[in-house]
């Protein structure tokens, strides 16, 4: 199912394992044309749904959606834990994608605004958000939300044919 998008009415709610099939759209289409997912391989809505379980999405972490005026999902965006060690407990990575025909109408900087503000309160001390460099829209999104860039990996990631670089942003809280 693909949106065609043209309403700027928005609403966030909190997600549910029942919009994995929908998040997996959205992912798919950044694995199919872009590099800013960092892989080649699609997931089902299954293997989605199983991935926000392993990744404690929705019960111990943030996970919100946005959703158009008629209910399908647009963008998500969720917390988890930047590693699995348990000195990281408090350390905490963000993801958020938004369907390709809703960008530039505010909704992730939305989303991103409401997961940071959720994460605050759920005790995070730190949120990491990786973007590959030259994703100049998220790059801006990570500044105007406060995170700082605080480090550039080379050449980390290979797809379509060369490597790309990661840029890694973070927020602390005080």
């Amino acid at each position: 199912m693909q949106s065609n998008i043209k309403s700027l009415t928005m609403n966030i709610r909190e997600g549910q394992l029942n919009d994995a099939a929908r998040i997996a759209e959205i992912y798919n289409y950044y694995v199919r044309t872009s590099p800013v997912i960092f892989s080649n391989r699609q997931l089902s809505g299954t293997e989605m749904e199983q991935k926000l379980q392993r990744l404690e999405v929705g019960s111990r972490f943030p996970f919100l959606v946005a959703t158009d005026d008629t209910g399908i999902v647009i963008g998500y965006c969720y917390a988890h834990l930047w590693q699995p060690d348990p000195v990281y407990n408090h350390t905490w990575e963000l993801t958020l994608y938004l369907d390709h025909e809703s960008k530039g109408q505010g909704i992730g900087s939305a989303l991103l605004r409401n997961v940071i503000d959720l994460c605050s309160k759920a005790g995070a001390h730190t949120l990491i958000s990786c973007v590959s460099e030259g994703n100049t829209a998220c790059e801006r999104m990570c500044t105007n939300a406060g995170f700082s860039l605080v480090g550039r990996i080379p050449e980390v990631g290979y797809k379509f044919d060369r490597y790309y670089n990661d840029l890694i942003y973070q927020l602390i809280f005080p």
